[in-house]
């Protein structure tokens, strides 16, 4: 990462930020790689301010709770500028930019293009997603025109998903975890190709090591029961659990973390409340796999059967206890099976 040690002299007043942001940088991507790095593009402050319009709100993408995404022009080239929300997410930025070096050889993940060392905390400079946030098309209150996804996309999207988490897990000397696997964290490329997005959370396991402890962090209704009531001990099932959370948005269009009214069988008025992954196992097991899908996917009169092999999978992920949770590659494998079973419907 050489190229974002190249320091003008007159950065006199950001080159404190610039040291420590850098330093810290370095010891991460030695830790992770043993060594070896990858060179990350610098950006200055300047540079960022002109790309976005002195980061004007017209040109925001995402705000999250951590950080807001930006449409920004370098070169002409469109781009997203990722900037956290002050010093208090500096590990944030630091981790997320490791970690995204790392992952963008892979075809489904946002390429980091680079990032600025100079301001307090990092900034992260990322390729753009022309269809830009995957809950634009699944959720319909984000926008007033409306064009939601297709069945056989949204299990692209699936597959797409399901070989970055796979790739996370088995590719690396130590494996890593995501930990914050969410329809907000997926972006949407041309023909609907998905780039995971977000690596912020994400830690590697130690070798010769099984879980990791660490603070609890996640998103509400995709993080792994286990997670959170051991109080942060974890291993790669939390993103198991979450991305079977994942499979239920796509499949009902509803979010995570939604209590779903459930009408109670001795009253008119009263009603039982459960999230998503309740509500769907009940009705699934009472056979009413109409009940839980998204209105478009009824609309286009796919096999019921194959939509509850894929809620029985998504439920599997979800599994309360984590040993009963399939590895995310053979996941991938029935997901793959799925979609390919799908086309050739359509040929």
């Amino acid at each position: 990462m050489s190229w974002c040690f190249k320091v003008k002299k007159e950065r006199g007043k950001d080159e404190k930020a610039l040291i420590r942001n850098g330093g810290m940088l370095l010891e991460k991507l030695i830790a992770l790689n043993n060594g070896r790095s990858n060179p990350i593009r610098c950006f200055s402050i300047k540079e960022l301010n002109d790309a976005t319009n002195n980061y004007d709100q017209d040109q925001v993408i995402s705000n999250d709770e951590h950080y807001t995404m930006y449409k920004g022009f370098l070169q002409d080239r469109p781009v997203i500028v990722k900037k956290y929300k002050g010093e208090s997410f500096l590990e944030n930025s630091i981790n997320d930019i490791v970690f995204s070096s790392q992952m963008s050889v892979h075809n489904n993940v946002l390429k980091l293009l680079g990032c600025c060392l100079e301001s307090n905390t990092p900034i992260l400079v990322l390729e753009y997603a022309k269809r830009e946030i995957l809950k634009y098309y699944v959720y319909r209150h984000y926008r007033t025109e409306f064009k939601p996804l297709t069945w056989k996309n949204r299990l692209k999207i699936a597959v797409d998903v399901a070989n970055v988490i796979a790739y996370l897990h088995t590719a690396f000397r130590k494996p890593i975890v995501h930990r914050d696997l969410r329809i907000s964290n997926i972006m949407l490329e041309e023909e609907n190709m998905a780039k995971v997005n977000d690596f912020s959370f994400s830690m590697s396991i130690p070798e010769g090591e099984t879980h990791i402890i660490d603070t609890v962090k996640g998103t509400l209704g995709y993080m792994a029961p286990e997670y959170y009531s051991s109080g942060g001990t974890f291993n790669e099932k939390i993103d198991v659990y979450s991305f079977g959370a994942l499979l239920l948005v796509l499949l009902t269009g509803r979010k995570a973390h939604e209590r779903v009214p459930i009408p109670c069988p001795s009253s008119t008025t009263d009603e039982y409340y459960y999230g998503l992954v309740d509500y769907v196992k009940k009705n699934v097991e009472k056979e009413k796999v109409d009940e839980i899908l998204d209105p478009i996917i009824v609309e286009e009169e796919l096999s019921r059967p194959r939509l509850k092999a894929f809620a029985l999978l998504a439920l599997q992920c979800t599994s309360i206890c984590a040993e009963d949770r399939p590895e995310i590659t053979d996941v991938g494998k029935q997901l793959g099976q799925m979609y390919r079973s799908l086309i050739s419907d359509y040929s």
